[in-house]
């Protein structure tokens, strides 16, 4: 092998090392799934008011009656809801007073106000959400990968050149073989 053959080979592993050391000396940046839960919170509304209503309600009497017997005159009483009568009767040569009363049978009307409490109660039910976001984290570079930056383009470039000049070169002279 010539020498010649031997910088060309040479040259093309140090362009090919190059380039992958470019290639896989820099690093991508971190994805992270990000998981964020929002939940929306119970809601609870209670309130309670009293309302007084006004009611006619109805009241039965019941009909009750009561006896008694004296030794007295005899009477008559009327009222709005009993009437009572007075006789006298002999018993055994004796007289007594013999008296009934009795209640008319009737029903009597009562206004009042009765309260009416009124309760609303209302929930609000919870709902849960769930997203997910990819998040790419960003890291600062290290020394070397800053190097890579801002390094790599001046000795690629410089190898193109040098390449170019070695093929000029060896396009002018003629071949020793």
């Amino acid at each position: 092998m010539s020498d010649n053959t031997k910088k060309r080979l040479m040259l093309f592993a140090l362009v090919i090392a190059a380039i992958l050391l470019i290639l896989f000396g820099g690093c991508r940046s971190q994805q992270v799934i990000e998981r964020s839960d929002s939940r929306d919170s119970v809601q609870t509304e209670y309130s309670e008011s009293i309302v007084y209503v006004p009611v006619i309600t109805y009241v039965d009497v019941p009909a009750q009656t009561a006896e008694r017997e004296t030794r007295d005159s005899t009477s008559h009483l009327e009222t709005a809801f009993a009437q009572s009568d007075a006789a006298i009767k002999w018993v055994n040569g004796l007289p007594f007073l013999f008296h009934s009363l009795a209640n008319k049978p009737q029903r009597i009307e009562h206004r009042d106000s009765v309260p009416v409490r009124n309760r609303y109660f209302r929930i609000k039910d919870t709902h849960y959400k769930t997203l997910y976001k990819t998040k790419i984290l960003e890291r600062r570079l290290t020394l070397y990968q800053r190097a890579m930056i801002y390094v790599a383009p001046g000795v690629i470039l410089a190898m193109l050149v040098y390449i170019i000049y070695l093929r000029r070169r060896l396009q002018r002279r003629p071949d020793i073989g």
